[in-house]
């Protein structure tokens, strides 16, 4: 039997989401653990919220600080797992900490993945590879043929999900989380690349949290595992819907054509301004991830997906989550 963990260094504890990781860590009901979280000196981010008991805040620059100082603070506090959420650029430093883990004697790593990178095929043309899948496929091949993974002196978790459908800030991908009421009022515009009907894997940031800690709490099911998570499989007709059924709002679909998505990729300038703004993903990869959508491609076959392992994770529908969100709204 594999001996639980009890204290797991957080990286990224203040994204998108390691917010809603933390959150979750400090809500186990089937195991208490301590949480180090790692977050960036000049990340106005706080752990107040969270029980400061079993929660360290930890204020490190990732830039330069080196994997010898990082094993230092895990070994001092007896890290048994380490919780990747980095994202961007920053996300190239994940090497830095899976070796400082190796070298403090850490079991279990989970390596930034919370999504589904794609190599995406235009037809008569070839692939294209957007550089931000390019970073995170590379991240993710060094981090499970790492080699305290290879010599099985550290094991590991992956978590893949979908696209998530409740980022703060991620109002063109998330449009229906604008609060501006001047903007609302007009209703809201769902972007979409291709066919509106195709349906598509959809998580929530705060089921592929609990999804994790889950795994944490069951480590047996998870050793060196790649494991995919989803909360619907719905299309952005049917969002359309349900976003102007709850909000009592007009919704429509704003489509942009696969030609017209071609060009944006070629020239990202080009993309009309409103689609130059509200993400903090740029114009032509958010384009490639709706043209995926678009094509039906965007979705995890059977075998590669495993919500049934961690059964005590009940996925949010897109629908249910939209009647929280609009709930008492006047």
């Amino acid at each position: 039997m594999i001996t639980p963990f009890y204290t797991v260094a957080l990286f990224g504890a203040n994204g998108q989401i390691g917010r809603h990781v933390l959150k979750a860590l400090n809500e186990s009901k089937e195991a208490q653990m301590k949480v180090l979280a790692f977050v960036s000196p000049n990340s106005d981010f706080q752990v107040g919220d969270f029980d400061e008991a079993n929660t360290i805040e930890k204020r490190v620059d990732l830039n330069i600080v080196t994997s010898n100082d990082l094993a230092e603070i895990m070994a001092s506090h007896d890290v048994s797992v380490v919780v990747s959420t980095l994202g961007c650029e920053v996300i190239n430093k994940q090497g830095v900490i899976q070796d400082a883990a190796a070298m403090a004697g850490v079991r279990r790593f989970y390596p930034s993945e919370f999504g589904m990178h794609q190599i995406p095929w235009f037809e008569g043309e070839g692939a294209y590879l957007h550089p931000i899948w390019a970073a995170k496929m590379r991240c993710l091949d060094n981090a499970i043929k790492h080699p305290a993974i290879q010599s099985g002196h550290m094991t590991y978790t992956v978590i893949g999900c979908a696209e998530l459908f409740d980022v703060q800030d991620e109002l063109i991908l998330c449009p229906w989380l604008e609060k501006d009421q001047a903007i609302t009022n007009d209703g809201y515009e769902v972007q979409c690349v291709g066919d509106p009907d195709a349906k598509m894997d959809y998580s929530s940031c705060e089921d592929v949290a609990k999804y994790l800690v889950a795994s944490i709490n069951h480590p047996e099911r998870s050793e060196n595992k790649i494991l995919g998570f989803r909360s619907d499989y719905i299309s952005y007709n049917e969002i359309t819907r349900l976003l102007r059924h709850y909000s009592r709002k007009p919704a429509r679909i704003n489509p942009t054509s696969v030609d017209q998505a071609k060009r944006i990729l070629e020239n990202p300038s080009s993309a009309p301004e409103k689609l130059q703004k509200g993400s903090t993903f740029p114009v032509d990869f958010w384009i490639l991830l709706r043209y995926v959508q678009g094509q039906g491609r965007f979705w995890r076959p059977p075998g590669q997906l495993h919500n049934d392992l961690f059964p005590e994770v009940i996925p949010t529908s897109v629908e249910r989550y939209f009647q929280s969100l609009f709930q008492g709204q006047d």
